[in-house]
């Protein structure tokens, strides 16, 4: 995306727009990330969810496996004491209530918290961890994970676990999110992309970088992909057609978590960066 006004100094990627070159302005005063907070624990290896205008962080290594708590704007408050030790693990909300499931350790737990308890849910139909899941049509998905279940889709009608269709890749480290009532698998196996409309997985893109470990969010009908274990200050989008790079992150990105709250782009911890919260702003650009 390109300023309202040009700036002057850094460096970084060029792009052409009508025939004009612009480079990426990597100063962050100009660029625009800001960070936002200290997250009150190691926070890494888990995800963060977004719920009533808060985000919720969940879990995480060592003696942080059983922290939850969330940010309001201002300050992060304890939520609660999860049910079990809680990392590697998947959450999604639905019906305006927090999923937690599997995990290592805890594979095929899975419990949800209704704002003021935690309650078991089911068992989940095998060792999940280091997979992913997201809610459509008021029903959870869950894809892969590691070991023996890298190809394994199933879906969770608040009943029963149905298994709905084997996976198109070997599926783990990688992100899922859905877009226009399809689900994207993204990376994973590095540059892998595929989506689901319900009945068949068909391939979508290429990646434009090895993406493992890594976050992948919706903001305005894109895909924007960010970090991973090797790319970790990348971030691109995807506009139905094709990948454009967007900003380079303000530090190494990856085990981390990203959220979109209030249109806008949240990063959370990471492997080497455990209190970081930043937000994420468009990059400028300075005529060449």
């Amino acid at each position: 995306m390109i300023g309202s006004m040009k700036v002057s100094g850094g460096g970084g990627a060029v792009v052409v727009i009508n025939g004009v070159k612009y480079k990426e302005d990597l100063n962050l005063t100009s660029h625009g990330d800001e960070e936002l907070s200290t997250i009150p624990y190691d926070f890494y290896y888990n995800k963060a969810i977004v719920l009533n205008g808060e985000i919720h962080i969940l879990g995480g290594p060592s003696d942080s496996r059983a922290k939850h708590y969330k940010y309001d704007g201002m300050s992060w408050t304890s939520v609660s004491t999860l049910p079990y030790s809680f990392y590697d693990g998947a959450v999604v909300v639905l019906n305006n209530e927090i999923h937690i499931l599997g995990g290592t350790e805890n594979y095929t737990k899975h419990y949800k918290y209704n704002g003021s308890t935690w309650t078991s849910v089911s068992t989940l139909p095998y060792d999940f961890h280091y997979g992913s899941a997201v809610v459509l049509n008021n029903e959870i998905h869950i894809f892969g994970g590691y070991g023996g279940q890298v190809k394994n889709h199933y879906k969770y009608d608040g009943t029963n676990w149905t298994s709905v269709l084997t996976l198109p890749y070997s599926f783990y480290f990688g992100s899922a999110v859905v877009l226009n009532n399809e689900m994207h698998l993204l990376g994973g196996n590095y540059t892998e992309h595929y989506k689901y409309n319900g009945s068949t997985w068909t391939l979508a893109s290429t990646l434009p970088y090895d993406f493992y470990k890594g976050s992948a969010v919706v903001l305005n009908n894109e895909i924007r992909i960010l970090g991973c274990y090797a790319n970790n200050t990348k971030h691109y989008k995807y506009d139905g057609l094709s990948w454009t790079s967007v900003s380079t992150l303000p530090y190494e990105f990856y085990d981390g978590s990203a959220v979109v709250l209030n249109d806008e782009i949240h990063i959370l911890s990471g492997r080497y960066s455990l209190d970081r919260h930043y937000l994420i702003k468009p990059t400028i650009y300075m005529e060449v």
